[in-house]
């Protein structure tokens, strides 16, 4: 999922504003008040993108979760550009950021292209929360499958810098596949129509 205009591009800046005035970094960057996440295998394979998690993230959890994305992340063939934020939502703080940003509500993932970072709510690390079963629900997924796919759609959109969601529903199955992505100028109506309704994505 990306965001559409540049008045919600706005918001977003000013939503980073205040996460990295006040907030846990779980990542490579250095910070008076960071937390660092346990080293990767490979090292180097996500060195220049930065971990963070919103105000009030019990720094314990968000070095377990940011330690997960990162284990998603690397298990794909392909990973977002570099100098790429990823940045985890509480699930609290969740609802009133999308509310704001014109998002749909469902949604547990977003990608600002233009600012190079991508969001994730908390309940995609919490497979045995209320909300996790929502999300499972709706997305017609196991809750233990949430974060790799959003996760792959929203490398989706990265990877291609695609906003379309049909195109990162696409790419996300490939990397899902374990093949390499490949990026496509336009996708025909009838591939629209068949990944909207064949392959689970954020949102549907």
């Amino acid at each position: 999922m990306t965001t559409p205009c540049p008045f919600n591009r706005l918001l977003i800046l000013a939503f980073r504003t205040f996460l990295i005035c006040a907030v846990t970094i779980c990542g490579e960057r250095p910070s008076a008040n960071a937390t660092t996440s346990p080293k990767l295998k490979p090292m180097n394979a996500l060195a220049t993108q930065g971990f963070y998690c919103n105000a009030g993230y019990d720094p314990h959890e968000c070095e377990q979760h940011v330690a997960n994305l990162k284990a998603v992340l690397i298990h794909y063939p392909a990973s977002a550009p570099r100098h790429w934020s990823w940045v985890l939502v509480r699930s609290e703080d969740w609802q009133p950021l999308v509310l704001r940003l014109r998002l749909d509500r469902t949604s547990p993932a977003f990608t600002a292209l233009d600012q190079h970072e991508t969001f994730l709510e908390e309940a995609l690390f919490l497979t045995q929360s209320i909300r996790a079963n929502e999300l499972a629900r709706d997305f017609h997924a196991p809750s233990d499958q949430l974060l790799s796919l959003a996760v792959s759609h929203e490398l989706g959109h990265v990877i291609c810098s695609d906003g379309s969601e049909a195109a990162a529903n696409r790419i996300a199955e490939q990397l899902r596949s374990g093949k390499h992505p490949e990026c496509v100028k336009s996708l025909t109506p009838i591939d629209e129509l068949y990944l909207h309704s064949h392959m689970p994505g954020f949102p549907r």
